[in-house]
């Protein structure tokens, strides 16, 4: 098997926070990036959940009515509407 090398750049802060987790586990940084790219044509997908650091974007109040929405839409009982004139129409 050929290899190819590949380069890229990151911010210092990531790279030491990032060898300290993969030492931890046995790992070098090679190897990591080894097996997330493995995994990644494994599964045809990032091969885990993209979450955006909600703490440094939202204050504690907006992070909570981003989940008190979620979990409103995703409630079967709360009435929905197909259009803004519906909803629009229900309020008057």
């Amino acid at each position: 098997m050929s290899t190819a090398v590949l380069q890229t750049r990151v911010d210092m802060q990531i790279k030491k926070e990032a060898e300290m987790l993969f030492d931890s586990l046995g790992l070098d940084t090679s190897t990591a990036i080894r097996l997330f790219l493995k995994q990644a044509v494994n599964q045809q997908k990032i091969p885990f959940e993209i979450i955006p650091p909600q703490e440094e974007i939202f204050s504690a109040q907006t992070a909570a009515a981003i989940e008190e929405a979620k979990k409103i839409s995703a409630d079967p009982s709360v009435k929905s509407y197909s259009t803004a004139h519906e909803l629009l129409e229900d309020c008057e």
